[in-house]
């Protein structure tokens, strides 16, 4: 039904004006400058109609609002919307309210207003607004289900719903509410719709194909190409993965993510100076180049990391680029001089002024530097009070100096101030285990799982600890196969599998575990000890053999222990 009132009319004219007629909307002057002189609306022995009082109560609402005076104008427009109901209306008061932040008055209004206007989308998608914007997820979504149970066929809404149950990971829901969209309806938004709700299901292969239903609507979608990207990425399909990166940087070439991901995925097939050319020839982008950089460096290529370093200017004023210099003279060139000096030159006031502190505290505890040590980690205690950093570095530099119980005492007085820093926790409980007080170590190590349940240093200790006076062998195994998921190649991580198979009486996978641990990690005595344990139980002697003299190559602790287990074969 078309709307025919004055209110409606006034809107659609351009200029201020309209028509005491019943029957047209036809203005009878052409303009009328404001503010609305009431001589000339009408006879003051002349009755208005409902709608011409609703369009006065309406402009009397404009001239308010431009005073600032918000309190009478809401006033005015709701004497508007009992004078003449209109979904224009009602949004003009919700909105009035919004404006200050006032949602729960905003819903009354767009409530009332949806009873009388059932068929207006617009009143339900604000009040659905107004929910999200108090954090109402369930009302908000209610609100959408409820309309879509008396409209099915609005595939608008359909999408807006299905978009905010993705956004928070109901996937089944969200794919419910998408089936329902006829083939022939479904957009390249909705495929992606449809993508994602099945990839959070886990449906690898349904995703897939969504993802290309919706390219083949639109070859140059970028998010569903991005999508694809990753699920072929995520799936180990790397060489895929490329090929659709590379059609994005086709389209758009100063995408720094994709490019982000093209290095990674580079990295990922061991083509580390493909990933390089990604990266270089992108002067003038500091931060792109820094993120490269550091992928680098996770990665421990450290000569491509200095390779893309080069291309940043080497002078004071770029503070992050010399602290992941310090990195690659630190950990690629073993040159923690170099590391020094770089680190020396981020000023005070930089957010990395802390960190790079901390760092020389303990570059000079390696260089033997013990007093210019002590000094830094005091100064860094002063300066920054609230981290827990160099109160540990202080327990690393008493430890070096043989004063194991100064610096439990002072990780005890961390443990108090810091009580949820895993940090501090990991190193007393690593002491405690030094100091013979495995109990307490134990204790302190179930403590930082709870407080962090994806600790991998915490979880393979527990493990590890547990196979070594063979109790709960089997909790001992879920422990330090999560710790090998969350460090996968950790050379420690992959020994203690070992050790809690062969505690368990699974000699060949021990066997195959400790073979992978000392290739890793070739001059580790304990691991090397390990390997003898196991080939001796398994018979193979000439391996045991080769175990326990490697192991005391390498400065083992119990020296004497070992020589024993070799004159015994």
């Amino acid at each position: 039904m078309t709307d025919h009132s004055p209110l409606k009319c006034l809107f659609l004219l351009f200029g201020l004006a309209f028509a005491f007629s019943m029957t047209a909307c036809a203005p009878k002057v052409a303009f009328i400058p404001e503010p609305f002189p009431a001589a000339t609306i009408a006879d003051p022995e002349e009755e208005l109609t409902p709608s011409a009082q609703a369009v006065l109560a309406y402009l009397k609402a404009q001239d308010l609002a431009r005073t600032d005076d918000q309190q009478s104008a809401r006033e005015a427009l709701a004497l508007a919307l009992d004078l003449d109901p209109s979904p224009f209306l009602a949004m003009e008061l919700a909105n009035s309210y919004w404006r200050e932040g006032r949602n729960a008055e905003a819903r009354t209004v767009l409530r009332r207003s949806m009873e009388s206007f059932p068929e207006n989308q617009t009143l339900p998608s604000a009040l659905v607004n107004t929910y999200l914007a108090d954090d109402m997820v369930e009302e908000a979504i209610a609100t959408m289900d409820d309309y879509l149970r008396s409209h099915p066929r609005d595939w608008a809404m359909r999408r807006s719903m299905a978009a905010l149950l993705l956004q928070y990971s109901r996937f089944s829901q969200a794919a419910d509410v998408l089936q329902v969209i006829p083939e022939s309806e479904r957009t390249a938004e909705v495929l992606l719709l449809l993508a994602r709700s099945n990839s959070g299901l886990g449906l690898v292969r349904q995703t897939e194909e969504f993802l290309k239903q919706a390219l083949e609507q639109d070859p140059n979608f970028l998010e569903a190409m991005a999508e694809l990207a990753f699920l072929y990425e995520s799936e180990g399909d790397l060489v895929q993965a490329e090929e659709t990166y590379r059609h994005i940087l086709d389209l758009r070439p100063d995408a720094d993510e994709i490019l982000l991901r093209m290095v990674q995925v580079n990295i990922k097939l061991n083509q580390p100076d493909k990933a390089l050319s990604f990266a270089l020839g992108q002067e003038g982008r500091e931060s792109f180049i820094l993120e490269v950089a550091l992928l680098f460096i996770r990665e421990n290529l450290f000569q491509e990391a200095d390779a893309v370093l080069d291309t940043l200017p080497d002078e004071d004023g770029l503070p992050e680029a010399d602290f992941y210099r310090a990195l690659v003279a630190y950990d690629g060139d073993n040159d923690p001089e170099q590391a020094l000096f770089y680190l020396g030159r981020i000023p005070v006031d930089h957010p990395h002024y802390a960190r790079a502190l901390s760092f020389q505290g303990y570059l000079l505890l390696q260089l033997d530097r013990h007093e210019d040590a002590r000094q830094l980690a005091r100064e860094g205690q002063n300066l920054f009070p609230n981290m827990s950093d160099f109160l540990l570095l202080e327990a690393e530099i008493l430890l070096g100096e043989d004063e194991t119980s100064q610096a439990s005492s002072l990780l005890e007085i961390a443990r108090q101030k810091w009580p949820g820093d895993t940090d501090v926790l990991y190193r007393l409980g690593f002491l405690q285990e030094q100091m013979d007080r495995r109990e307490d170590a134990l204790g302190t190590m179930e403590e930082i799982i709870v407080l962090d349940p994806d600790h991998a240093e915490a979880l393979n200790f527990i493990g590890y600890t547990l196979a070594e006076e063979g109790r709960d062998l089997e909790r001992a195994l879920v422990l330090i196969e999560r710790s090998l998921q969350l460090k996968p190649g950790s050379g420690h991580i992959i020994d203690s599998l070992a050790w809690v198979h062969f505690k368990l009486g699974n000699l060949d996978l021990a066997w195959r575990h400790i073979q992978s641990a000392v290739e890793i990690m070739g001059d580790d005595p304990v691991i090397w000890e390990h390997y003898g344990d196991i080939a001796a139980t398994l018979g193979k002697a000439a391996e045991a053999r080769k175990g326990y003299r490697n192991a005391l190559r390498f400065q083992p602790e119990n020296p004497d222990a070992i020589q024993q287990k070799l004159n015994a074969l």
